[in-house]
């Protein structure tokens, strides 16, 4: 993994984005193996300390309403958050408008644009389509791959 800004802010703040993850994850009503596991791994990436993980995998069974959550939280933090959000949204291979809606509120937060958020969405996009092409080049795709190369 590459350093990241997450690691300069407070574990307070990190563990709200991971709490902001969840609630875009559970945004469509179905949490599937694919974002619980890139919740965990943004966790593991944000270094939370084991106790805020437990906290946040709570919010698994009832989660709390965004706003809840984005109060408080630093612009930095809120940026992160979409960012964040919009990767777990799309490990399902689309995202449902209820996560869109869920990262409009995310980017209103962070007194980004419309415009930006779409920057956001196309930039995931791009990174889905680069690992692709990083498994293809060790020859260990996985299925849609082929869907997602140039």
């Amino acid at each position: 993994m590459l350093p990241d800004a997450l690691l300069s802010l407070s574990e307070e703040q990190r563990r709200r984005i991971a709490c902001i993850l969840v609630m875009v994850a559970a945004a469509d009503g179905a949490l599937v193996r694919e974002e619980m596991s890139a919740i965990e791994a943004a966790m593991g990436h944000m270094m939370l300390h084991p106790e805020s993980r437990e906290e946040v995998r709570q919010l698994l069974i009832d989660p709390p309403e965004i706003d809840s959550i984005l109060e408080g939280m630093e612009t930095a933090a809120i940026r992160l958050a979409l960012r964040d959000g919009a990767r777990v949204a799309s490990v399902d291979g689309d995202y449902d408008e209820a996560e869109i809606s869920a990262l409009r509120k995310i980017a209103e937060a962070g007194g980004l644009t419309e415009k930006e958020m779409a920057g956001v969405l196309n930039w995931v996009g791009q990174c889905w389509s680069i690992e692709a092409e990083g498994r293809a080049i060790i020859a260990t795709p996985i299925p849609g791959d082929d869907k997602l190369r140039s």
